[in-house]
């Protein structure tokens, strides 16, 4: 099953959809839910988490589930592939000390994303491709641990990695149609 948390992104049932459509389970839970709710749900089978997106910021509003999640995959506590989208990699920055700020453009659309390694996040992906990002917030430097994978013009880090645990984080929305090969990166987070 995957846990998804939901940030408060329009596109969180996107997530669920896609899994569903590629026959894998998942629940989605709500970012204000107890940490108990989300205790219980990794304990009932749990294998992936995903952090959705979302209007908040890491820097100004209070703690949720999903730093929550961060917190406990950072001190090894959780050991299953995480996935972070958006806000949900922004939380995976700050959470493991990177600096998490306003982006250089506060675009909203489609930009070009540029692969830069091809690690299992974006096998079977081409190495240039058109994704639908938001840039009001983005991680402005890498974490202690992390790989940058993929950058675009306004943006240099629009997906990275943890170098040996099972954590990866993208700036832009896989889940959306307007991203170019979103299903494969999502069924290659899926199958890890």
């Amino acid at each position: 099953m995957i846990v998804i948390i939901d940030n408060g992104s329009q596109y969180t049932h996107l997530i669920k959809r896609t899994a569903r459509d590629m026959d894998f389970e998942s629940q989605i839970i709500n970012s204000r839910s107890s940490e108990k709710e989300f205790d219980d749900l990794l304990n009932s089978g749990a294998k992936r988490i995903v952090l959705s997106g979302g209007p908040s910021s890491v820097y100004t509003d209070p703690p949720n589930l999903s730093s929550y999640a961060c917190k406990k995959v950072k001190e090894g506590l959780i050991s299953l592939p995480l996935l972070g989208i958006c806000y949900g990699h922004q939380m995976i920055g700050h959470c493991f000390g990177a600096q998490v700020a306003k982006g250089k453009s506060a675009e909203y659309g489609v930009c070009e994303i540029t692969v830069q390694k091809q690690e299992a996040m974006f096998k079977d992906v081409v190495p240039k491709f058109r994704a639908w990002v938001s840039h009001f917030d983005e991680v402005k430097n890498l974490p202690s641990g992390f790989v940058g994978l993929a950058r675009s013009d306004s943006c240099s880090l629009e997906a990275m990695c943890h170098v040996s645990r099972p954590i990866w984080s993208v700036q832009f929305h896989p889940e959306v149609w307007h991203t170019e090969h979103g299903e494969q990166i999502l069924k290659n987070f899926f199958e890890l």
